[in-house]
């Protein structure tokens, strides 16, 4: 069990070692965000009719979140740029300072719209992951199973073979002739016998 398990506890380790965000059944942080964003606007209520008489909306609404949408693709960008960038931002600038965090953390109500869409983002985003790595591990950890144990039989298979085969209490055995062969041998004995006395008797007529 020891090898077996050290063999499962690497393969989750190198799954831990390194996240493949360009796995093509990943599901990527742009539809993420898409499917977030539509999840949460069908939890909204409608948008705001326009006064007949006017055409225009009430005061302080949203224009169909279109504005909401807008603010959203700009923030888009620099929510997924340390996920899934490509190429390293350059910066002129010296290494930024990062501040100490509190002594105290106070809990808040409720998360703000961003904070939630950017939760839910990071969950949708963990469980496609974890996802890709459970079939995965379901499929090779078999595998890498069987490939162990076949290495493992051709390497000391012979060596048990052996160890069998020469083992002094049924080395006596396994040389011991079987009563069909010695049997054989005393008639082909006796046969050989008769012949050569045939053959001296032909001779001295």
């Amino acid at each position: 069990m020891n090898p077996t398990t050290k063999l499962v506890s690497d393969m989750s380790s190198m799954q831990a070692c390194y996240v493949n965000t360009t796995h093509p059944d990943f599901i990527g942080g742009h539809k993420a965000m898409a499917l977030v964003t539509e999840r949460l606007n069908a939890n909204k209520p409608p948008p705001p009719q326009a006064d007949p008489k006017t055409g225009k909306l009430a005061p302080g609404q949203i224009n169909n979140n279109k504005d909401l949408d807008v603010e959203f693709k700009k923030e888009e960008t620099s929510f997924f740029g340390s996920f899934f960038a490509k190429q390293p931002v350059k910066r002129k600038q010296g290494a930024p300072v990062m501040e100490a965090p509190p002594t105290v953390i106070k809990p808040q109500a409720a998360l703000n719209e961003r904070e939630t869409m950017e939760t839910e983002v990071i969950k949708l985003l963990i469980h496609s992951y974890f996802n890709i790595v459970k079939r995965e591990m379901i499929d090779m950890v078999p595998k890498a199973i069987t490939l162990t144990l076949v290495n493992f039989s051709k390497e000391n298979l012979q060596r048990e073979l052996l160890q069998e085969l020469y083992k002094p209490e049924v080395l006596d055995d396994l040389l011991k002739e079987s009563e069909f062969v010695v049997n054989r041998r005393k008639e082909v004995v006796s046969m050989v016998q008769a012949l050569n006395k045939a053959e001296e008797i032909v001779a001295g007529v």
